[in-house]
């Protein structure tokens, strides 16, 4: 058995996204309106999608300042930006016109039960903590693995927004008042959920299958099934 008693999960990105992702979409509309991106500004773009997304006051001031089209008009150019890649004034709102074309399918990961119930066999608290804004209850109980989670909370639920300690720390209390360092946290989002979990002091595990991450952070993995070898290694 390893340290942990508590093995806490991401749900987007992690346990059910959307396919294709949006960030491959944004390369395949940006290359559609002219724009040359070599494998770096690639990365780059792919690492600056997770920063946005992690810090939640810019978000939620985007929201706020913009209509829904010019939210997304303004996303674009958050990651041409990010990218310093030559392009028009114009381009965000021409990749944006490209995602009338965009239909993603709402994809639940192949190994999401087999891992969740291997990890509930074995004795582990198992959680769910998410950025959503209102409870996954109904939502993860529609993709079947409901049953699997001991809990599941969110950040509307918390008050709390990952990266910041408070969604942490109210997870842990809820698994049972588990001492942060007998828990794991697995996510794919390096600032909003291991930054996050890191300095309350859990553990935990990057799910990095491009490993855009790679000098970031030692403790990653391709796919989710690949959490099990080593949250049972640990001691």
């Amino acid at each position: 058995m390893s340290k942990y008693k508590a093995i806490l999960f991401d749900l987007d990105g992690t346990l059910r996204a959307n396919q294709p992702e949006g960030f491959q979409v944004f390369i395949e509309y940006a290359a559609r309106v002219g724009i040359a991106l070599s494998e770096h500004h690639i990365e780059t773009c792919e690492r600056a999608v997770h920063q946005y997304w992690a810090d939640g006051a810019q978000v939620f001031d985007h929201l706020s300042r913009y209509d829904e089209r010019g939210f997304w008009v303004n996303y674009n150019q958050v990651l041409l930006d990010a990218m310093e890649v030559p392009h028009t004034a114009t381009d965000a709102e021409k990749i944006q016109d490209q995602f009338k074309h965009y239909e993603p399918q709402n994809v639940v990961f192949a190994d999401v039960p087999y891992v969740l119930e291997t990890l509930r066999k074995s004795g582990y608290i198992v959680g769910l903590v998410s950025n959503r804004d209102g409870e996954v209850d109904t939502e993860v109980t529609r993709y079947g693995f409901r049953h699997l989670l001991d809990f599941t909370l969110t950040g509307g639920q918390a008050r709390s927004w990952k990266p910041a300690p408070g969604i942490f720390r109210q997870a842990l209390e809820i698994a049972g008042n588990v001492p942060a360092e007998q828990a794991l946290y697995v996510g794919d989002n390096y600032y909003a959920d291991i930054v996050g979990a890191r300095n309350v002091g859990m553990d935990a595990i990057l799910i990095d299958p491009r490993d855009v991450f790679h000098g970031y952070y030692d403790k990653r993995v391709k796919t989710l099934r690949d959490v099990l070898p080593l949250i049972e290694s640990a001691y």
